[in-house]
C-alpha cells in the first residue's frame, strides 16, 4: 500500500490562530507600555509634589500629588505615596484651621478614589476618610465669601 506525502503532513496553525496570537501579543505590549508611561508620569508628578511641599507651596503640592495618584497603576508606590501626601496635607491644614487647603486636599483624595475605581476594588480607606471629612466640614468651612 502506497501512501502519499499528504497523509504525513501535520496541519499548521490556521491563519486565524496566528492573528489571535499576534493580537494577544500586541495587546500585552500595549498594556506594558501604558503601565511604564503611567509609572514614569506619576513618579515625575510626585517628585514635583515633594519639591513644592518642601518649599512650602502646599497648593501646588496637592495638585501634583493628585496628578501622581491619577497616573494610576494598581499597587505602584507613587500612588500610595501621593495619597499619603494628600491625607497628610489635609489633616495638617485642618489642624491649623486652613479650611480651604484642607478641603482642597480632601476633595483631591475623594476625586482620586472615584476616578481610579474599577469593578471589584471596593472603596479605599483614603476615599472613605475623604468623604467623611468633607461631610464633617460641611459647606461652612472653607467657603469663600
Amino acid at each position: 500500500m502506497m501512501t502519499s506525502d499528504r497523509d504525513f503532513d501535520a496541519p499548521g496553525p490556521g491563519p486565524w490562530k496566528k492573528r489571535v496570537f499576534l493580537t494577544g501579543v500586541s495587546v500585552a505590549l500595549t498594556l506594558v507600555t501604558l503601565g511604564v508611561v503611567l509609572v514614569r508620569r506619576g513618579e515625575a508628578a510626585l517628585a514635583e509634589s515633594d519639591r513644592a511641599f518642601h518649599a512650602g507651596d502646599l497648593r501646588v503640592a496637592v495638585w501634583e500629588a493628585k496628578a501622581a495618584a491619577l497616573a494610576y497603576v494598581p499597587g505602584s508606590a507613587h500612588v500610595q505615596k501621593s495619597t499619603a501626601r494628600l491625607e497628610a496635607i489635609a489633616r495638617g491644614a485642618a489642624a491649623e484651621g486652613r479650611w480651604d487647603l484642607a478641603r482642597l486636599a480632601w476633595d483631591a483624595l475623594r476625586l482620586v478614589d472615584e476616578q481610579t475605581d474599577y469593578p471589584g476594588r471596593g472603596q479605599t480607606e483614603f476615599g472613605r476618610a475623604a468623604k467623611t471629612e468633607l461631610e464633617r466640614m460641611g459647606p461652612a468651612h472653607g467657603a469663600r465669601e
